[in-house]
């Protein structure tokens, strides 16, 4: 029986868009494997590489449902972020287990709450093979706005945004 990640899988074959991952059981997965750049002198992963790996995954998250960042830093100010950036405000990290070169990681990003201006993410990061894992994130992002003078200035999520948030990844109620 094929299952949903079987199915991905299949698909970023295909199609170069997959490679933004999938959303399956309300929570966005990205795959990577360890690159030797990624790691230290002892063969490990650098602890801020960790960073990256959950930054590559939110944007991949955000791209897969249809919010192109890239498209808003250009200079389009229309949908669905009309003129937001969403932008990190705090970020914590566990790290559990190291990971090594070649290590397949998976990185798994839940909503855990979606308020006016603001959104906080879980992302567990993981060996792919047996789902151990290596660390564990929790992000607040906030949405701002850009002035004409360089500047930024909190302001609400535009409804396009949550509408398709709630749609992929409903936040977990149980946490508030």
């Amino acid at each position: 029986m094929m299952t949903d990640r079987d199915d991905a899988i299949g698909r970023a074959i295909d199609d170069p868009a997959s490679l933004d991952g999938w959303v399956a059981d309300g929570c966005h997965n990205y795959l990577l494997r360890v690159q030797f750049e990624d790691t230290d002198a002892g063969g490990i992963v650098y602890h801020a590489n960790y960073l990256a790996f959950a930054e590559r995954a939110r944007s991949s998250y955000l791209r897969l449902i249809g919010i192109n960042q890239e498209t808003a830093l250009g200079g389009d100010a229309g949908p669905p972020l009309d003129g937001a950036m969403l932008v990190v405000r705090r970020l914590g990290i566990d790290y559990v287990t190291p990971a090594g070169l070649g290590t397949a990681v998976r990185v798994e990003t839940r909503m855990k709450a979606l308020r006016g201006a603001s959104m906080q993410l879980q992302q567990s990061i993981m060996k792919f093979e047996d789902g151990h894992i290596l660390a564990r994130l929790l992000v607040d992002i906030v949405c701002v706005a850009a002035s004409k003078d360089g500047g930024k200035r909190p302001r609400r999520i535009p409804s396009a945004v949550v509408d398709r948030l709630r749609a992929a990844t409903p936040p977990d109620t149980a946490s508030g």
